[in-house]
């Protein structure tokens, strides 16, 4: 105890221990615990990194540029070379060599639940949640890839969604996977600190904390032993997404093939802007090295400008957070981060005693770390097909479960057609992730009748 406060003396933040001696046992107890999760040099580090960057000298600023290669589509490979990915990805998938790692640290807040939002039910015939949506890909992925080991899947949740969604899982049998290939790990916290860098108290005996944003996820995979994990089990590269996004292709194997097949250790599955003045984070360079830029870092006519030769917008491929990325590399990040780092600055008016002063919240972003991959690539895929998000309320015109809904039946209505399957009726329709990942195995459609909003389960439907 003495030696804990001691540190945290040292760093200028004994104050966090200033009435101490006032609190109950049970209190004490609960501080001193609070206080050992905390490392008091490294968040001085952060601090003093991070707000002497938030003002960077004329000299320092980085010409941002639009990226001149990297970036391949689908559209534009003929299906040999996607076949070929694809047999490597699924060979990485039989091998144990790829995992996927879920950011499923977010609350259905903003949807009107409590509860994580991968327990969220947008409406679908099926009735079927974002995790079991995403489970059910897991194993028709498996299948996929034959006489395959187990897909080892990385979840990680948050301080507020951690307890729920492991007793989500159990409630239901984790979906038809082994429970043993599941591996749940939970985010960072980070004090919320003053304006000149001292942590801000909650009440007596508790630190204001808050999460260190999705990029805290680096320095998460080491301290909870994923590392290790991985390498226990010949993970060799981790497919990353969001919980919230249904249409995600989890460990996609014609990305995975062609980052593999390329020597990619970073790298991003993305969409081309749906217009020119979309508010979205877009890839760029900066000194060389790959960014995301968000659009408000842009001059307006620049971010709506075409390359004179292709016709393409010169920033036009948007952070859609399908992100590959090599366990070596993840390790060196994790490293540098550990040791101190830069994070986004948000401030805040925070919870102390029975009021709130002024703060700062520190946050890192998993695409932050992104100028220290020396070897990345793109690829570019159809947001129809990968990419719809929920995210605001029931009955908004976008990222809602209403227009996921909507995406999920036309998506799946698109590859029962197209193999001359007869759907009656409008409204779409729902295929089993067990049934089909991402239109394939569904030759014996042809001709069959099925009436809209049917809910496709197996081969004898």
């Amino acid at each position: 105890m003495e030696a804990l406060k001691q540190t945290f003396q040292e760093c200028g933040q004994g104050h966090v221990f200033e009435h101490f001696q006032s609190l109950n046992e049970k209190e004490q107890a609960d501080l001193i615990e609070q206080a050992k999760g905390v490392d008091p040099q490294r968040l001085n580090e952060i601090f003093e990194t991070s707000t002497k960057d938030q003002e960077p000298s004329s000299a320092d600023v980085e010409v941002i540029e639009p990226l001149k290669d990297g970036v391949v589509s689908q559209k534009d490979i003929d299906g040999g070379k996607c076949e070929e990915w694809r047999r490597e990805g699924l060979e990485m998938i039989a091998q144990g060599a790829l995992g996927v790692l879920l950011l499923a640290g977010g609350q259905g807040t903003r949807l009107g639940s409590s509860k994580p939002k991968g327990c969220y039910d947008v409406g679908l015939p099926s009735g079927k949640s974002l995790f079991q949506i995403q489970a059910e890909r897991i194993r028709r992925l498996e299948v996929m890839a034959g006489d395959s080991k187990s897909l080892r899947w990385y979840i990680m949740t948050s301080q507020a969604t951690d307890k729920d969604t492991r007793e989500f899982f159990e409630a239901n049998t984790y979906f038809g996977l082994k429970k043993d290939q599941i591996v749940f790990f939970s985010q960072g916290m980070l004090p919320a600190v003053t304006e000149d860098g001292k942590i801000i108290m909650e009440s007596k005996g508790k630190i204001a904390m808050s999460p260190d944003g999705n990029g805290g996820v680096y320095v998460a995979l080491e301290k909870h032993g994923i590392f290790e994990d991985m390498k226990k089990h010949g993970v060799e590269a981790l497919d990353c997404c969001s919980v919230d996004n249904i249409l995600v292709r989890l460990g996609d194997p014609v990305f995975a093939g062609y980052c593999k097949s390329s020597g990619i250790e970073c790298g991003a599955r993305v969409v081309a802007k749906s217009y020119p003045e979309e508010k979205v984070g877009v890839f760029a360079q900066k000194g060389g090295k790959l960014h995301v830029v968000e659009y408000s870092e842009l001059d307006p006519l620049e971010a709506s400008a075409s390359d004179p030769g292709s016709g393409v917008l010169k920033y036009n491929w948007s952070n859609i957070c399908l992100h590959y990325f090599e366990r070596e590399w993840l390790a060196r990040v994790s490293s540098n981060l550990s040791k101190g780092g830069s994070y986004h600055i948000a401030k805040k008016k925070i919870p102390s005693f029975d009021t709130k002063v002024p703060g700062i919240k520190l946050e890192l972003f998993i695409f932050d770390t992104f100028p220290m991959a020396k070897n990345w690539g793109l690829m570019e895929v159809k947001r129809e097909e990968e990419f719809s998000p929920v995210k605001n309320a029931p009955g908004s015109e976008t990222d809602s479960p209403d227009t996921a809904r909507k995406h999920v039946l036309a998506l799946h209505e698109s590859w029962v057609t197209r193999r001359d399957g007869i759907i009656e009726g409008e409204g779409g329709i729902e295929v089993s992730p067990l049934v089909s990942y991402a239109g394939e195995n569904l030759e014996w459609v042809k001709g069959r009748r099925f009436r809209a909003k049917d809910n496709i389960t197996s081969t004898e439907s």
